[in-house]
């Protein structure tokens, strides 16, 4: 293929990429870079958490500015388990794997419902751990490491045997880079179990070879920040923390070849109310939700109308040291 004819052709990808994205949207996808969950623990200890991501996307946005259209829906839901081990009290080493199940729904004026459907294995994070300081008042942990393009990128739609929309796909096929960081500043105000909690996280992406041709599809890169505050109770040797974050999400536009893919990409801010019973120091249930206050997206966009996670983690320590 000349370059004249390859340049046409990207652009007619471009154009029915962004058909098919207009009808989803990218922040249907695995919810990765949302649940790193960095933090720091006591040396020779290792950490696991189950968890499951449910988000529905029923909200569609041109903008600033919600539409007047139910006739299309997205689901995806996730199951994430996280591994984090402690080699000492500086050092550690943060895995996230997932499965990811996504469907999408289409409903036609005429009475006619189009089904989209595709789950596999997901990508997986791998994270470096270093806490810079940990102790009674404040602690401070970064974390860098690779994104592994582990998860399926190629499924097909069974009924007309194409390849499905990149953001309908398990994984991305791409190698991306993390790096981020998490604080917690304990005993706020001078109030016992009062904690205050940031995090950051920004992903780097890369292209990745697309559509059985010499294309190269990128999404766009991801910043996320979070803030909140966390009370401590105990009641009846039971540990309650109710927590409340404010969480900030920036994707930039993605990209076939230097080409933008319109509806992709914008501007998030949401609610995170969140709540964890621990019966003892080595097991914690959890519970959260996501609750949308503002959008700007590029384009039209399907985008979450409620969102809810539940977890169980388990904590070893290694009682000898």
């Amino acid at each position: 293929m000349n370059v004249k004819g390859k340049y046409i052709t990207i652009i007619l990808l471009v154009l029915i990429v962004s058909k098919m994205q207009g009808q989803t949207c990218c922040s249907g996808g695995t919810p990765l870079t949302g649940n790193l969950g960095i933090q720091g623990i006591e040396a020779k200890s290792w950490y696991f958490q189950l968890g499951y991501d449910y988000n529905f996307l029923d909200n569609l946005y041109s903008g600033t500015k919600k539409l007047d259209d139910n006739s299309r829906e997205r689901l995806t839901q996730t199951v994430l388990l996280q591994s984090i081990y402690s080699f000492s009290e500086k050092f550690s080493v943060n895995g996230l794997f997932s499965y990811v199940e996504q469907k999408r729904t289409i409903h036609s004026p005429i009475g006619i419902t189009n089904i989209t459907q595709a789950s596999g294995l997901g990508d997986v994070v791998l994270l470096a751990q270093y806490t810079l300081f940990s102790g009674l008042k404040r602690s401070l942990t970064i974390a860098a490491g690779p994104k592994l393009p582990i998860g399926k990128f190629d499924a097909v739609d069974p009924e007309y045997g194409l390849v499905l929309s990149p953001d309908l796909q398990p994984g991305t096929g791409s190698l991306d880079g993390i790096v981020g960081a998490a604080f917690q500043e304990y005993h706020l105000f001078h109030v016992p179990g009062l904690t205050f909690n940031a995090s950051a996280a920004f992903r780097k992406t890369r292209p990745a070879k697309r559509f059985e041709a010499d294309f190269k599809y990128r999404f766009g890169n991801e910043t996320m920040f979070a803030a909140g505050i966390q009370r401590n109770f105990l009641i009846h040797k039971i540990a309650i923390n109710p927590s409340l974050f404010l969480n900030f999400r920036n994707t930039q536009q993605d990209k076939i070849d230097d080409l933008q893919v319109a509806g992709t990409g914008g501007i998030w801010l949401n609610l995170n109310p969140a709540v964890s019973l621990a019966p003892n120091n080595i097991l914690d249930i959890n519970i959260s939700g996501e609750i949308p206050i503002y959008q700007n997206l590029n384009g039209t966009q399907l985008t979450t109308s409620y969102r809810i996670n539940v977890g169980i983690a388990i904590k070893l320590f290694n009682y000898k040291n």
